[in-house]
């Protein structure tokens, strides 16, 4: 019965309240991230993974409020959430840099040190504006990744390499994998001579009869 009682018995509203501003001060601190994704990213980004950033700022703020200083609750939500499986791959190590940036806010936050929150929070943000116009202006925009598909037989893989030789001045293959439909995805990293040319080897790259599925994105 004593159990049941203390089950049923409410916190204080002193605490409730503090739990509040803690969910609401994460739910501002994850939109201040959201907003530093979607202005220093390339793409246009999937709103499933914007939004995904804020809910998991939150959430785990919740989960290190319930953990506390307990040891046992600690291995108790380690070995709940060892059993969820995430399908989804995350191909941009960018994006799982701002899912740490996420982690880190939510976790400073729900551990109750909301400054070191916000101060983190803001200086990161700040320091990755300052890399994304560092690149912006200061670094080459002649380099671009470079994806295309090709039949398997060995005849068509040096079909492209006139246009190679014509556009590029350094190519690096990244990756080559056989896809089910029985043909070879090509990944590259390539650097033009000429930057303003993208178009035109982009257009002459997909005229070639057996280059499919051509892909062609500013690093």
């Amino acid at each position: 019965m004593n159990i049941l009682s203390d089950f049923l018995t409410l916190p204080p509203l002193v605490t409730l309240g503090a739990d509040a501003l803690r969910l609401l001060l994460t739910f501002v601190l994850g939109i201040f991230i959201v907003i530093i994704y979607q202005w220093t990213h390339v793409k246009v980004p999937q709103k499933s993974f914007t939004d995904t950033l804020i809910i998991l700022c939150m959430l785990i703020s919740v989960v290190m409020v319930i953990i506390g200083d307990s040891i046992a609750r600690a291995f108790s939500l380690v070995g709940a959430l060892s059993i969820i499986r995430f399908r989804t791959a995350i191909q941009d190590p960018r994006d799982i840099a701002f899912v740490f940036y996420a982690l880190a806010v939510g976790m400073a936050v729900g551990a109750g040190n909301p400054v070191v929150a916000i101060l983190a929070t803001f200086v990161i943000g700040i320091i990755i504006l300052g890399m994304y116009y560092w690149h912006q202006y200061f670094t080459q925009d002649n380099e671009f990744s470079l994806e295309f598909c090709l039949p398997t037989d060995r005849i068509s893989e040096t079909v492209y390499r006139p246009i190679f030789d014509k556009h590029l001045i350094q190519e690096r293959l990244i990756e080559k994998r056989i896809k089910r439909s029985k043909a070879i995805e090509l990944k590259f990293r390539v650097k033009l001579a000429h930057p303003e040319a993208w178009v035109a080897f982009f257009n002459e790259l997909s005229e070639i009869e057996n280059v499919t599925d051509v892909k062609l994105d500013r690093e």
